[in-house]
C-alpha cells in the first residue's frame, strides 16, 4: 500500500454519497491525532457503507446475474474484463478507509470504551469478510497498520482471515456486554447505524458470525453447520437490522441512485433475475425492479448491451433513501435454513426457510406474504426443501450485496449460465490483486487469474 495513501485518514474516502448529511464527522486529514472516538466510529461506518454499497455490489451483481452491465465501465465487467485498475479505489476504501480508522480507533481509545471497541471490531470483521471473499489471501495480522510505519502488511491465507473475523466478532460481543459505567465515552448519534445501541450490535454480530461459519459449507460441511447454529441461536428477531443508512438529500443518496443518476444506462437488471420473480409471481417485483420503456419488467442475457430500454434496479435498492442491508435478521433465518439441512434436520431447515422468505417480502414490500404466495414459495416441509430453493430465494431476498454471487460461487445455485460470448464462457470466480498492491507492496499475494477460485470455494 502507498505511504501517502494509507497515512491519510479514511473520513476522505471516495465515498461521495456520504457527505452532506455527515458534514459533522469531517475532519482534517493532516490532523488525524486530533479525531475523537465518535468521528473515528463515524468515519469507519461511513467507509463500510461505501464498501458494501459501491462498485463491489454492482460487480458482484453483473456477475450473479442480478443485473446486466449495459454501457461503458460496466459493460466491460458483463463480459467479464476486470483489470487490477478497475478495482484499487474498493481495495483503497476497505484498507485506507475503514480499517485505518479502525486501528487507530482501537489505538486511541478502545482501552476504557468497550462500546468504541466492539462495534469497531463489527465493522473490520466486516470489512475483512467482504476483502477475503472476492480476493482470498489478504491482509489481515498486519492490516491498518501504516500510522505506525508498516506500509507492507504480509497476506494472510484466507482460512486464517476467517478464524480472524470469528475472532474479532468473540473480543466485539464480550466488549459490548460490558456495562455501560465501564466506558469512558458512550456512543450515540455517532453511530450512524445504531445509535448506540449495543444489544443490536451485538445481534449483528452473531449473524456475521454464522455468515463466515456457513461461508466454509465446502472445507467442513458438518463443523461450520454446528457452528452457524450455535451463532444464530444467539439472534434475536426483535433486534433491528444493520443496514447502510442514507438520506434523501443530495451529496447523501444511496449509492445505486447515486449511480443510476450519474451514470444513466451504465447498468441494467439482469434477465434471470427478472424472470424469476415473474415466473413465481413474486410480489417484490416492483420493488427490485423498475418499470421498463413499455411499461413492463424485463432484463439482459449477459450477451446482452447497449440497450436502454429495458428495467433498472427498482426503489428498495436505489432511491435516494434506500438502506443497504448489512447483517439482517432474514439473512439469518436463510443460513439457519442451509444450516439445519446440511445437519440433516429438514423440517427445521423448512421452517427456517418458510420463515425467511415471509420475513423478506414484508421488509421489501411493507406488505404481509400473500396467501397465494406463500402457498407457492414459503410452504415448504422436510420433503420439498431443498438447497436449490434456499439458496434461490436468498438470491432475491438479498439484491444489492454480494451474498447471491458467493453463494453462487460456493453453492452453484442459482444455476447460471455464463456471458457464451466471452472466451472461457465461464463466470469469473474473484476479483484481481489491485494494482497498487503489486506495485507498492513486495509482500502482496498477486493473482491476477479471476479465475483461480478463492480457499472457501471448493
Amino acid at each position: 500500500m502507498k505511504k501517502i495513501v494509507i497515512a491519510v485518514l479514511g473520513l476522505t474516502l471516495a465515498a461521495s454519497s456520504c457527505t452532506k448529511q455527515f458534514d459533522e464527522y469531517a475532519i482534517n486529514p493532516n490532523s488525524p491525532q486530533t479525531a475523537s472516538a465518535a468521528l473515528l466510529l463515524s468515519g469507519a461506518e461511513l467507509s463500510t457503507f461505501a464498501t458494501y454499497g459501491g462498485q463491489l455490489s454492482r460487480i458482484s451483481s453483473v456477475l450473479a446475474q442480478q443485473t446486466a452491465g449495459n454501457q461503458f465501465q460496466l459493460q466491460t465487467f458483463g463480459k467479464y474484463i476486470i483489470t487490477e485498475t478497475d478495482i484499487t479505489n474498493e481495495w483503497a476504501t476497505i484498507y485506507n478507509g475503514t480499517l485505518i480508522n479502525s486501528r487507530t480507533l482501537l489505538d486511541s481509545y478502545g482501552k476504557g470504551n468497550p462500546y468504541y471497541s466492539g462495534m469497531t471490531k463489527v465493522l473490520m470483521a466486516l470489512n475483512f469478510g467482504i476483502a477475503t471473499d472476492f480476493w482470498g489471501d489478504v491482509p489481515f495480522s498486519e492490516a491498518a497498520q501504516g500510522l505506525s510505519g508498516n506500509f507492507q502488511p504480509k497476506y494472510d491465507k484466507q482460512e486464517d482471515v476467517i478464524k480472524g473475523i470469528q475472532t474479532l466478532l468473540d473480543g466485539a460481543i464480550s466488549d459490548l456486554s460490558q456495562p455501560s459505567s465501564a466506558n469512558q465515552f458512550l456512543p450515540a448519534a455517532d453511530d450512524i447505524i445504531f445509535n448506540g445501541n449495543t444489544k443490536a450490535w451485538i445481534n449483528a454480530a452473531y449473524i456475521i458470525k454464522a455468515r463466515y461459519a456457513n461461508r466454509l459449507s465446502q472445507t467442513d460441511p458438518s463443523g461450520s453447520a454446528t457452528q452457524a447454529l450455535a451463532a444464530l441461536s444467539k439472534v434475536s428477531a426483535d433486534q433491528p437490522d444493520m443496514k447502510a443508512v442514507f438520506y434523501d438529500i443530495a451529496g447523501s443518496y444511496n449509492q445505486w441512485y447515486d449511480f443510476l443518476s450519474s451514470r444513466t444506462g451504465y447498468i441494467k437488471m439482469g434477465k434471470y433475475f427478472v424472470d424469476y420473480l415473474k415466473t413465481t409471481g413474486d410480489p417484490r417485483l416492483a420493488s427490485f425492479v423498475s418499470k421498463d420503456d413499455a411499461g413492463g419488467y424485463s432484463g439482459l442475457a449477459p450477451e446482452e448491451s447497449d440497450n436502454t430500454a429495458v428495467s433498472d434496479p427498482g426503489p428498495a435498492i436505489a432511491s435516494p433513501d434506500s438502506p443497504t442491508p448489512l447483517a439482517t435478521y432474514v439473512e439469518a433465518k436463510f443460513i439457519e435454513a442451509e444450516a439445519q439441512l446440511r445437519s440433516g434436520k429438514a423440517a427445521d431447515a423448512a421452517t427456517a426457510f418458510n420463515t425467511a422468505v415471509s420475513a423478506s417480502v414484508k421488509q421489501i414490500t411493507g406488505a404481509d406474504i400473500s396467501a397465494a404466495f406463500k402457498t407457492q414459495v414459503a410452504s415448504e416441509t422436510a420433503a420439498t426443501i431443498t438447497l436449490a430453493k434456499i439458496i434461490n430465494q436468498k438470491y432475491i431476498a438479498l439484491f444489492s450485496i454480494p451474498e447471491g454471487y458467493n453463494d453462487w460461487r460456493r453453492t452453484g445455485f442459482p444455476a447460471l449460465k455464463a456471458n457464451q460470448d466471452t472466451d472461457k464462457k465461464a463466470i469469473p470466480l474473484r476479483l484481481p490483486t489491485s494494482q497498487d498492491e503489486r506495485n507498492y507492496n513486495k509482500n502482496a499475494t498477486v493473482v491476477g487469474d479471476i479465475y483461480q477460485p478463492v480457499w472457501w470455494d471448493k
